[in-house]
């Protein structure tokens, strides 16, 4: 099972949930869907644009109560969706070699205008925006990816 979402605080008293989902992984959300929440399958009634992004409803969760106790679960499907030709899971790009100047990839940050890499340089950690600009190759068969240096950013 791969996570797609997470279930934030009841919105209403019709049993509405924010849901914190990446845009690209909205249509396991469409009405209808199954989705695993809680060791549970859960088919979706609705879903809607919300204050603070998205909110999800599910068949038999009614009321503001049963909402409550969806809050903060995962949400689980049984497989992941198609990548696009640049885009990668976080998980493939961990323990990846950077080149030039050696280290790894220890994570990856999620951020509003671009993720980043967390790099791990000797007792150096450091991030570097994910963008084509700073990180041009990405060979998850090769296991490394090329960033480019830039003074200032980049510790020397």
């Amino acid at each position: 099972m791969t996570r797609v979402g997470r279930l934030g605080r009841p919105n209403g008293l019709k049993g509405f949930l924010g849901l914190y989902v990446e845009d690209e992984d909205l249509g396991h959300f469409q009405p209808g869907a199954v989705v695993a929440v809680g060791g549970r399958d859960l088919t979706v009634h609705a879903i809607r644009r919300g204050n603070k992004g998205h909110e999800v409803a599910f068949e038999g969760v009614i009321d503001r109560s049963g909402a409550e106790s969806l809050r903060g679960a995962d949400v689980l499907v049984p497989e992941r969706r198609q990548l696009a030709g640049d885009e990668f899971w976080p998980s493939d790009l961990v323990g990846l070699t950077v080149t030039p100047g050696g280290g790894e990839v220890v994570g990856v940050e999620h951020g509003p205008a671009q993720d980043r890499l967390v790099i791990q340089r000797g007792e150096l950690r450091f991030e570097i925006p994910f963008v084509r600009d700073l990180v041009p190759v990405v060979d998850i068969e090769g296991g490394f990816v090329e960033i480019i240096e830039i003074e200032g950013l980049n510790p020397q």
